[in-house]
């Protein structure tokens, strides 16, 4: 990059300060800051899930590509953006090929009780600035961090033991087709904000977190497809990605094929409760389902109407 960024390209500068903070978090913490990112932008730019834990972190970040006249980071964010009080707030420089020395992150409560409140034409704005060697007197020093330890502050200690990751199933078209519709059915509701991971590294491969209360739940989704020559299938997980989770679900939809539709039937099972209804079959988790059966087996307690899976997820 020859020439500072423009007020023009603010979104871009913006973009590229995300994903150098989305590498960094990865990089850092090996995988256990898994990073999810939105399919609809409604304020939070990303949910960090620490797999440690099965804690989810909704963060916002925001960056400056120059420094003031006082060589800080001049912050600003209007108060109306500030709508999570658990969220973290995260900024720094963005510079040539990569980011300043000392990040700041910050939750969003402690951001408005810190940062100045103003006005700009009419609306209230809070501000606030840092610098690359923070003042030891500086309010916001328990906030600022060197960018080579910044995972710390989510939680994650620089020394890490060796995580193994699972071998990954390439998905099949009919599991993509099965995740879009998921998608789909919960982006009726305004009131929920999906997110997705890249890549995929645990048992949730879709977040779904509500925007008023911020409840956050992990879902996984698996497809099957039957006709009426072969009305049950096979669901399987692999046994190595699982991990069960009170927060994470996962959703079973079933393809009819001959008739190239969902069935009307969908399963919405616990991820503590598959043990119970799975078995070990080489490597995978697995049970069979007849989507439509009368027959009392153990998946009935989790049958749904694929039309009710919106109010099925708010009673989780």
């Amino acid at each position: 990059m020859l020439e500072p960024w423009t007020r023009e390209e603010a979104s871009a500068s913006g973009q590229v300060f995300e994903f150098r903070l989305w590498a960094l978090l990865t990089e850092q913490s090996r995988g256990q800051l898994h990073v999810f990112l939105p399919l609809a932008d409604r304020g939070i730019d990303a949910i960090v899930h620490r797999r440690s834990d099965d804690v989810y972190l909704p963060v916002q970040a925001k960056c400056r590509s120059v420094l003031d006249g006082d060589g800080e980071v001049h912050l600003v964010a209007w108060a109306d953006s500030l709508r999570d009080d658990d969220a973290l707030l995260v900024s720094g420089l963005l510079t040539e090929g990569g980011v300043g020395p000392t990040m700041l992150v910050v939750p969003e409560r402690d951001f408005k009780r810190l940062a100045e409140l103003s006005t700009w034409d009419g609306r209230p704005v809070y501000s606030m600035g840092f610098g690359m060697r923070p003042r030891s007197d500086s309010k916001w020093l328990p906030y600022l961090v060197s960018v080579d330890h910044l995972s710390e502050k989510f939680g994650i200690s620089a020394a890490l033991e060796a995580v193994e990751e699972p071998s990954r199933d390439w998905r099949d078209a009919l599991g993509f087709l099965g995740e879009a519709e998921v998608v789909r059915l919960l982006a009726e509701d305004s009131s929920l904000n999906l997110f997705r991971c890249f890549p995929d590294l645990e048992t949730s491969e879709l977040v779904v977190r509500h925007l008023t209360s911020g409840r956050v739940l992990g879902l996984q989704i698996k497809t099957i497809s039957v006709d009426a020559a072969r009305p049950d299938g096979t669901v399987s997980v692999l046994a190595s990605s699982f991990r069960p989770s009170p927060t994470t679900y996962f959703v079973m939809l079933a393809w009819r094929e001959d008739e190239r539709r969902f069935d009307d039937e969908c399963l919405l099972i616990p991820s503590a409760d598959l043990g119970d209804i799975a078995a070990l079959r080489g490597s995978h988790l697995s049970f069979d389902w007849h989507p439509g059966s009368t027959v009392t087996t153990p998946v009935t307690p989790f049958r749904r109407r694929l039309a009710t899976l919106i109010s099925a997820l708010d009673d989780c």
